[in-house]
């Protein structure tokens, strides 16, 4: 294999596929990065077995082939060399020369034959939904997943296709996030699907710009297809909990209030000492906030709000107020509840909902 590449196109090809390399593993060609070079492109791919990052960049391939080198190692190697262009060349026995300006380097690779890549059924379902639309829905709702490892199908995002909808879902069982967007997929493609949190993170890097994903599922995994990368991950094989049942109705409280001060208050309360629990009371038109240490002493807060009901006191984690609430992008937001010891729920203009459950009761 022999080919040329500008430094800055073979470390950005580099740098998209290096955060899925596992710090330890037992087999050694997962700290490798397979080099595929044909047809006037570079692949490079990098798995720990269940997730695998493919991505393709430019070059000037003068005789294709392909091999594996550690990827950490190269790309250090690429990243410290001097700006222009970069040569490739891999023998019959996968040592591989780099020349880049007046650097050369000498890697002792291994034979892409023995390279781990995910089997991909031949069924499958297929959609499309645009980059951005993607990278808000993950936005609105990826910091609710848990990370309790016993919980395993809180461990990942739903990916639920139905209705000529695509809803998502995470929770760990305190709190729970969900959003919903229309989208046209053939019919007879309704599937329900749990996606592990590192694949979400994974692709929501890619999302940036404009244009569109493909999403490709099958029994036992998902790809994420954009242009010149694909992501692979294996699906979470469990039964997501109904999240239908996790959402109260029964909620005669509603609250509205602004949301950019509602998150200065909450992080007033976090900067005061005690980032463990923020005391609301809402009556009247105000929200009175309340936080305090027996170290540094007694924070108390006052917010307008829009609010008919009886007067409620509840605690809430700070931390589970801010995390949606920055999520969200309207100036209004609605905090609907029944009392200070049940769930409550909050909501936007958009088809979504947190539900949130309170620490204690304060009375």
């Amino acid at each position: 294999m022999k080919l040329s590449i500008t430094k800055g196109t073979f470390l950005d090809g580099l740098k998209d596929v290096q955060s899925v390399i596992p710090a330890k593993a037992v087999n050694q060609m997962m700290q490798n990065v397979l080099l595929e070079a044909a047809d006037g492109k570079l692949v490079l791919t990098t798995t720990d077995l269940d997730m695998t990052v493919r991505r393709e960049v430019k070059c000037e391939v003068e005789e294709p082939g392909a091999t594996t080198l550690p990827a950490k190692t190269l790309f250090s190697a690429i990243a410290k060399a001097t700006d222009g262009i970069v040569n490739v060349s891999v023998d019959e026995n996968d040592i591989a020369v780099v020349n880049a300006a007046r650097s050369r380097y000498r890697f002792t690779g291994k034979p892409m034959v023995n390279f781990p890549r995910i089997a991909l059924e031949d069924e499958n379902y297929q959609y499309t939904v645009e980059k951005a639309v993607l990278h808000e829905m993950i936005r609105k709702v990826a910091y609710a997943v848990s990370q309790d490892e016993t919980r395993r199908p809180l461990r990942g995002v739903l990916f639920s296709f139905k209705d000529q909808k695509l809803t998502m879902v995470a929770t760990n069982g305190k709190r729970m996030a969900m959003v919903e967007q229309e989208l046209e997929f053939p019919a007879g493609t309704d599937r329900d699907v749990i996606v592990p949190s590192k694949a979400i993170n994974e692709i929501n890097k890619s999302l940036e710009g404009e244009g569109e994903v493909k999403i490709v599922l099958r029994n036992t995994n998902i790809a994420f297809e954009l242009e010149g990368i694909t992501i692979y991950s294996k699906l979470i094989d469990d039964k997501y909990p109904n999240y239908r049942l996790v959402i109260p109705t029964n909620l005669p409280n509603e609250v509205k209030l602004d949301r950019q001060e509602f998150i200065s208050a909450i992080e007033r309360v976090s900067v005061f000492g005690n980032d463990r629990s923020a005391s609301l009371t809402f009556e009247g038109n105000t929200l009175f906030v309340r936080s305090s240490s027996s170290d540094i002493g007694e924070l108390n807060d006052e917010l307008p709000i829009k609010y008919l009901g009886e007067k409620i006191e509840v605690s809430f984690d700070p931390a589970y107020l801010l995390d949606p609430l920055k999520a969200i992008d309207d100036d209004e937001i609605t905090i609907k509840m029944l009392d200070g010891s049940t769930a409550a729920v909050i909501t936007c203009s958009i088809p979504f909902i947190y539900v949130i459950m309170p620490l204690r009761t304060i009375g």
